[in-house]
């Protein structure tokens, strides 16, 4: 069967032949608790073993199976409770294997050295290596006790969001709209009228429940900096940088080779305002105006462009995409019971990932469709190794963004190269570009402001309003005020800022772009080693630092500025070239 001509339902079977079953996925959930009792109960007295370790392991892998399960769980029509109860006895069920860590290494620290040397020999040497880098017992408890903290504080704002209704104004029939539908007729609505509407209106719902969410969100920050407190961490971005493998100073070069490109940046907003006959653009008018460009996309037309664009660069990850899109491993049918965008979960183990795309035939959704693709690449270049750790504590986002942003990328290039209609290639000129200012100015502009939120959180809870200023404020200064007006309430709206284990989601997206835009270019002249080196990157995820991997791989000095100045140099050509083009018309 052809399944790439229309978007399709993916197959979950693979995974858990009754999954899709409430009762039947409750007894995985159980199965794994009565697997990690005995464990438990051994860990407070037993000494340490290589059986125990491997057990452990592949009971974690499986609580992380069961977990991206839940991800695909919640794009079906499941009660929004049962969805809730599940994710709940997950996260119980993880804090239940860092306990039995911790006892563990209370017990290592008992042991002579005849006994850790003989352990070390028996044991695969991750296991050893995760097993020696945990924390005392006192602190573990506490330390537990708040990653719990903030797994049901993302949980509550999930709660929230889900059952925020806005008004529906006769956008739609009936008298409300969903969280997620309200985003979608606000942000991808063909016409304009329809789309300023539901961008009020989904503002004015957010505005009368502002003080649940910040009171989750200064609960949540507060945590987050309790637990930095316990693990010694002075610095609130150091967890972070960790996770992604950069240095401060690699972090701020690129910053600052953006900020000295802003002018170039702003020169474009100048124009599109212009063109709009006004002054100066809203940010709601900057992100939506290439919804009125008349460019439809078809499921079968995205597929072909993206294999395509990806086969001129390494016909592996053309195989790749047409296999992925055969097995059912993308749902992008568009249904009401999704969120906004698109994500990739994987399950490594199986060597397979699955895709949530709401595809609307929109050349956004073929982009989303690309980026989730790229994501689900990267996961087959990773092996399934023996860890006691779980993925989203070892996962560099600054890798994964890459090689979904590489996907994204070539193919929107490949659309614009292959497009002899000067108008039209001006118009997608101009829509990748706006993707470009996402990228550099609406994230930059998130992390200035959960900076600074982290700032004054530690000396205690915000309003709403207060939040809402530091929001604003922060994205008037990284666009150089060039807007009439910003997004509201992006506090509320992104559901990354309450991520329980992703503190300081933003960044890695603009790193990961800029990064992409570099090794896109190195590509096309070095075919077949780029391919090579490309996969070696991907495939040696959280053995390294992502510095010391793009150094290895491709001989690039990240912290140096000249690799990124090279990247915005291909944005300013583009931006260039936007405007030779609308001098044509």
């Amino acid at each position: 069967m052809n399944r790439t001509d229309k978007p399709t339902c993916w197959d979950l079977s693979s995974i858990y032949p009754n999954g899709m079953d409430k009762a039947g996925f409750i007894q995985i959930l159980d199965r794994l608790k009565v697997s990690l009792d005995p464990l438990e109960k051994n860990s407070h007295h037993d000494p340490v073993h290589e059986p125990e370790l491997r057990a452990l392991s592949e009971i974690m892998k499986q609580i992380e199976k069961a977990e991206y399960f839940s991800y695909c769980l919640s794009c079906e029509d499941m009660e929004p409770d049962v969805l809730h109860s599940l994710q709940a006895s997950i996260t119980a069920l993880k804090s239940q294997a860092r306990i039995i860590l911790s006892n563990w290494w209370a017990r290592v620290r008992t042991m002579t050295k005849a006994q850790l040397d003989a352990l070390t020999e028996q044991a695969h040497p991750n296991l050893i290596s995760d097993l020696l880098s945990g924390y005392s017992n006192a602190d573990i408890s506490k330390i537990n006790s708040e990653k719990e903290a903030l797994k049901n504080l993302e949980e509550a704002y999930m709660q929230l969001r889900n059952k925020l209704m806005v008004a529906a104004n006769g956008l739609e029939e009936g008298n409300e709209l969903s969280f997620s539908k309200a985003v979608h007729l606000s942000m991808a609505h063909p016409d304009s009228s329809t789309r300023e509407k539901a961008f009020s209106a989904l503002n004015s719902a957010l505005s009368s429940q502002a003080d649940d969410f910040s009171s989750v969100f200064n609960q949540m920050i507060g945590r987050r900096l309790r637990l930095y407190k316990l693990l010694n961490e002075e610095d609130y971005l150091g967890e972070s940088l960790r996770m992604n493998g950069l240095s401060r100073a690699t972090l701020e070069t690129m910053q600052d080779v953006i900020r000295s490109n802003r002018t170039y940046l702003t020169k474009f907003l100048n124009r599109r305002a212009q063109e709009a006959n006004k002054e100066k653009l809203s940010w709601h008018e900057l992100m939506t105006s290439s919804q009125d460009v008349n460019y439809q996309v078809p499921y079968s037309k995205a597929v072909v462009e993206i294999t395509a664009a990806l086969g001129a660069i390494d016909p592996n990850m053309s195989e790749f995409t047409h296999d992925a899109l055969q097995r059912g491993w993308v749902d992008s049918e568009p249904r009401d019971s999704k969120a906004p965008g698109g994500f990739c979960v994987p399950f490594i183990g199986q060597g397979e990932s699955r895709v949530s795309v709401n595809y609307d035939d929109t050349m956004d959704s073929a982009r989303i469709l690309a980026h989730e693709l790229g994501h689900a690449w990267h996961f087959k270049q990773m092996k399934s190794v023996p860890s006691l750790r779980f993925l989203d504590e070892t996962l560099e986002m600054t890798t994964a963004e890459t090689a979904s942003i590489f996907f994204e990328a070539a193919y929107i290039d490949f659309v614009i190269r292959n497009t002899d209609d000067l108008a039209l290639k001006k118009s997608l000129l101009g829509w990748s570009i706006e993707r470009s200012l996402n990228y550099l100015m609406a994230i930059m502009a998130s992390f200035e402001f959960e900076k600074r939120f982290y700032d004054q959180r530690r000396e205690g809870p915000l309003s709403a309003d207060q939040i809402e200023q530091i929001s604003l404020q922060a994205q008037e200064e990284v666009y150089g005020e060039s807007l009439t007006e910003y997004q509201p309430y992006v506090w509320m709206k992104y559901a990354q800022f309450y991520q329980a284990d992703v503190p300081f989601y933003n960044y890695p997206y603009t790193f990961g772009y800029l990064l992409s835009i570099g090794l896109l270019e190195r590509a096309r002249t070095t075919n077949v080693q780029f391919s090579a080196a490309f996969q070696s990157f991907l495939s040696q995820t959280g053995t390294l630092p992502v510095e010391q991997l793009v150094k290895k791989h491709f001989h690039i000095d990240l912290a140096q500025p000249e690799f990124w100045q090279q990247s915005m140099t291909k944005i300013q050509q583009d931006i260039e070239e936007y405007l030779r083009l609308s001098k044509a018309e």
